[in-house]
């Protein structure tokens, strides 16, 4: 057989059957959360019980303490349109297991501000990053309640560029402040969303 065939049939090979395993321990107790493909994402616990499986299998994963309470979570990477689309597991100590936590997905590399219970997200809303958007939310437990949002503008030359910064009450969207902008990109969106939402997020409760 031709050595370029081999080659590309192993090349193919390793893209269709992927394995990826890692190993942490949490309480006390060995966690191994392995993706697999074909397959499905699995954590097993010391005594080799799935304890958690999830169909949809992430592009890569981790394990990170991200409510800060002290135990690894698992945060799930997904390749989409959008960067930073995660899926969450946060660890229970009460039953040793990973919990999901619905929606999370809806608020793309979410950054927790300072030690509290408080994070936000950021995203690109289209015309190359010149709109974009900010959710301000709060984690309990397992249940993610949106508080604020900040919506800014600077794709077409018009009245209406700028920053709209609201307070969210479930359905209900109030409007607290306008900054004018003019058209085009803004590279200081970044410092300007980590600024405002720790300066103000206990406004929003």
């Amino acid at each position: 057989m031709d050595k370029k065939l081999d080659e590309q049939t192993e090349i193919d090979t390793l893209n269709k059957f992927y394995f990826d395993c890692k190993e942490q321990i949490i309480n006390g107790i060995e966690y191994e959360a392995c993706i697999k493909r074909p397959g499905i994402f699995t954590i097993k616990n010391s005594n080799g019980k799935v304890i958690y499986s999830h169909e949809d299998n992430p592009f890569n994963f981790e394990f990170s303490d991200f409510n800060g309470d002290g135990y690894s979570d698992i945060l799930m990477n997904y390749v989409s349109n959008t960067p930073g689309i995660q899926e969450l597991l946060l660890f229970n100590i009460q039953t040793d297991k990973f919990e999901f936590v619905e929606s999370f997905n809806s608020y793309p590399n979410s950054k927790r501000i300072n030690k509290s219970h408080f994070y936000y997200s950021y995203h690109g809303s289209g015309c190359a990053d010149n709109d974009w958007g900010s959710e301000l939310y709060k984690l309990t437990e397992t249940n993610i309640t949106l508080l604020g949002k900040i919506e800014g503008l600077g794709c077409l030359e018009n009245d209406i560029n700028g920053i709209y910064i609201y307070k969210v009450n479930k359905n209900d969207e109030k409007l607290l402040k306008y900054i004018k902008r003019e058209q085009g990109y803004w590279k200081g969106k970044y410092d300007f969303i980590a600024e405002y939402w720790t300066k103000n997020h206990k406004m929003f409760e």
